[in-house]
């Protein structure tokens, strides 16, 4: 599967990723040193495995571990990303 960073909380190290093909994001907390960009592509297995995982960043050509908090729609990934109350 792919999915495509659309937004980024650097404070917290907060990212929402669309999930291609579908209208759901994954959110995750970013574990590594290579950090997403808007726009990236990332891929991995199953994005609705929450937890600790690995996923393939396409764009920089590395991979980050990452905690994978939750997957839902467009309208909550400011709230999950803590970018607002």
């Amino acid at each position: 599967m792919k999915a495509t960073i659309r937004l980024i909380n650097q404070k917290r190290g907060m990212y929402a990723a669309e999930i291609e093909d579908s209208s759901e994001f994954v959110i995750f907390e970013l574990l590594d040193s290579s950090e997403p960009e808007i726009g990236d592509e990332i891929s991995h297995s199953d994005f609705y495995s929450m937890g600790g995982e690995t996923y393939k960043n396409l764009t920089q050509g590395c991979v980050i571990d990452v905690f994978v908090e939750n997957v839902c729609g467009k309208n909550l990934i400011r709230q999950q990303c803590f970018l607002e109350q």
